[in-house]
């Protein structure tokens, strides 16, 4: 495979993947206080928020570099 055909497939998967951590963030918090007790406590939820930065960081880059190859086309 191509380096072209990847960087959408990793964006894609990237995205995805900080829907599905963003929304395990939003039910987290939405238990706090409450009965059941959230599952994931303060280092868990920070875990997972750097897990996002992460992802993004490199979702943003791989975005950028397609953007950047479509520009150089004719």
């Amino acid at each position: 495979m191509s380096r072209k055909t990847i960087l959408p497939d990793r964006l894609e998967n990237a995205l995805l993947t900080i829907n599905q951590l963003s929304k395990i963030l939003i039910s987290n918090e939405a238990l706090r206080d409450s009965e059941p007790a959230p599952q994931l406590d303060h280092l868990d939820v920070d875990a997972v928020m750097r897990a996002v930065l992460l992802i993004s960081g490199q979702a943003h880059d791989d975005f950028c570099e397609i953007m950047n190859s479509a520009e150089a086309r004719p």
